[in-house]
């Protein structure tokens, strides 16, 4: 029979040890991943998803529907921007704030985008310094594009970058 002294710092250590086998962090682009098992998983982009749900006040930011205005003009200037493939444009959601609006989109030949839109003079237009393309995987998206956009676009308002929630299967 093991005396408690000993099984107790041996059970400790054989649990650590059980854990470290399964789990480690790995650095990886502009951040870290945990590796569980050998699956990638962004644990800072969830801990700020979570931060921002439960601090973020987004009542100035409206999810536009798609017979406004502005939501119409957004979508013909993305169709606009680079056609022919731009013109299969498909709106997953869109996000506004005054002049400025985040538009989700995803193409039948192009990588899905999150484009930067600014409206002034009513004329809406892209911000070409303020296009998200690609893939997040395996990082949380929401996290990766809004800090992608605000080096990017340092302008955009803050509030409506930490409101931007992905809503396409794209990115979830």
């Amino acid at each position: 029979m093991m005396k408690k002294k000993v099984a107790l710092p041996l059970l400790l250590i054989v649990l650590v040890a059980v854990t470290a086998s399964h789990i480690s962090v790995k650095q990886a682009d502009h951040s870290y991943l945990m590796v569980v098992d050998g699956i990638e998983i962004d644990v800072l982009g969830k801990m700020q998803n979570q931060w921002l749900t439960h601090t973020q006040n987004c009542q100035n930011v409206k999810q536009l529907p798609k017979e406004e205005t502005t939501h119409v003009a957004a979508s013909n200037a993305i169709k606009a921007y680079s056609p022919p493939q731009s013109q299969s444009a498909k709106v997953a959601s869109m996000w506004s704030m005054g002049e400025w609006t985040l538009a989700e989109v995803e193409f039948d030949e192009l990588l899905p985008a999150v484009v930067t839109l600014q409206t002034r003079d009513n004329e809406t237009r892209i911000v070409p310094r303020g296009i998200w393309s690609g893939l997040t995987k395996p990082w949380m998206a929401a996290p990766l594009i809004r800090t992608y956009l605000k080096k990017q676009v340092p302008e955009i308002p803050t509030e409506l970058l930490n409101c931007f929630a992905p809503r396409s299967k794209s990115f979830n």
